[in-house]
């Protein structure tokens, strides 16, 4: 038998008659003579209703604290799950993140899997049981429960089916595949049939929200195949593979856009490059990430992260001001990031000037984040965001009806 990994979002299982529908997508599956993993996220808006709650009980929650209170939203749903399908005839077990064999760090909210014991599940699927496992969260090595941060879901679908050798991974979502943009927004963005993993890494690093870009680094460390559908329809959805049949004459294979964004400034500072090395090491301890600016004036260093990251990075580099050597910090709020994603973007030097050209033309106020091979991202308000991607994506021809046939047929 093949071990098939399928994961379900939050949409997907947001109604208890939701659950039963996904259910039959597992029971699907299973009929076909697969083994099955079924990994599932929190019920719709379970995690936000959880976050309000605690926020209510203290300005600043305790992480470790946060951690305990979120897993309970994934530990809802499977064990839903695992009571449809055992309603539908089908033997099932739910498991959490720790009964999973789920290890990771210790960066509560943020944490990052370790290594994963394959002995639980492969015991349960010996015994022909569907094994549903909680998404997004793991334990310490101190036994206390984490989480693994936005997408964490789509990460441990991967990572499973990476430690289990399975034959692909499916990712069930509210869209039917990845898209040259995203279709809620930008009216003519072109689904895309298939995608190689760095593709898909480029596209989910930069604000693709479809998949997580540490999902699609396990799976392309271990070769797992991954298909991005709809858990509505039963269209084909997009193949995340190692080739692809995209064309090489065209470089920009999407537009993607991230909303609350805020950058810090550090001002006065003596040497620049120095300093940027250092934030780079502080902020992955905390396995946080951002985008530094470009064309700044030699005492100024600003960066680009989400706004909930902002506490804990003011927190770490006033610990170290005295190795940074700054004299102020600045914050702008209300930011938001878009970026033009492609193959080799270095060798098109024009992608870049074009971009400016087109965000100019259109009125918005932008700065550009650092040189990246693969992209070319413009910080803008946020009020702007919507539009500064609606005019990429027409101005490099991605809603031409020439394009949009070769996206579908990728």
């Amino acid at each position: 038998m093949s071990i098939i990994v399928q994961k379900f979002g939050g949409t997907s299982v947001g109604s208890a008659s939701n659950i039963k529908r996904m259910a039959s997508r597992v029971i699907e599956e299973k009929n076909r003579g697969n083994d099955v993993v079924a990994v599932v996220s929190a019920m719709g808006d379970t995690t936000d209703t959880l976050t309000t709650l605690a926020k209510d009980m203290s300005s600043q929650p305790a992480k470790r604290e946060m951690d305990m209170l979120l897993s309970t939203g994934e530990q809802v749903t499977i064990a839903l799950l695992a009571m449809a399908l055992q309603e539908k005839g089908a033997a099932a077990i739910s498991f959490t993140g720790g009964q999973a064999g789920i290890l990771t760090d210790s960066v509560h909210g943020n944490a990052k899997i370790k290594r994963i014991d394959p002995e639980p599940i492969m015991k349960e699927l010996g015994k022909g049981k569907v094994v549903v496992v909680a998404g997004f969260q793991g334990v310490t090595e101190e036994g206390c429960i984490s989480t693994l941060g936005r997408g964490g879901s789509d990460t441990t679908a991967a990572a499973l089916a990476a430690r289990l050798g399975a034959e692909r991974c499916d990712i069930f979502t509210d869209v039917d595949g990845v898209y040259t943009s995203d279709p809620r927004y930008i009216k003519n963005a072109a689904k895309i049939s298939s995608l190689t993993f760095d593709d898909m890494l480029n596209l989910a690093a930069r604000g693709a929200g479809v998949l997580h870009p540490r999902s699609v680094k396990h799976a392309k460390k271990y070769g797992i195949p991954m298909v991005v559908r709809s858990s509505l329809t039963k269209e084909k959805g997009t193949f995340i593979n190692v080739s692809s049949k995209r064309s090489d004459r065209y470089p920009v294979i999407g537009i993607v856009f991230q909303q609350d964004r805020t950058s810090i400034a550090l001002c006065g500072m003596p040497e620049c490059k120095e300093a940027k090395s250092a934030i780079t090491s502080l902020l992955q301890t905390r396995n946080i990430e951002c985008d530094f600016f470009k064309e700044l004036p030699g005492s100024e260093l600003m960066f680009l992260l989400h706004q909930n990251d902002v506490n804990d990075v003011l927190e770490l580099i006033q610990d170290k001001k005295d190795q940074l050597k700054f004299d102020q910090v600045t914050t702008q709020v209300d930011l938001a990031k878009v970026a033009v994603i492609g193959s080799n973007i270095r060798t098109h030097p024009v992608i870049q000037g074009k971009a400016a050209k087109v965000l100019t033309g259109g009125g918005i106020e932008y700065r550009l984040a650092e040189d990246s091979p693969v992209s070319v991202t413009a910080v803008v308000k946020r009020c702007d965001m919507h539009n500064a991607a609606e005019l990429l994506h027409t101005a490099f021809g991605l809603d031409i009806p020439e394009m949009r046939k070769i996206a579908a047929i990728r």
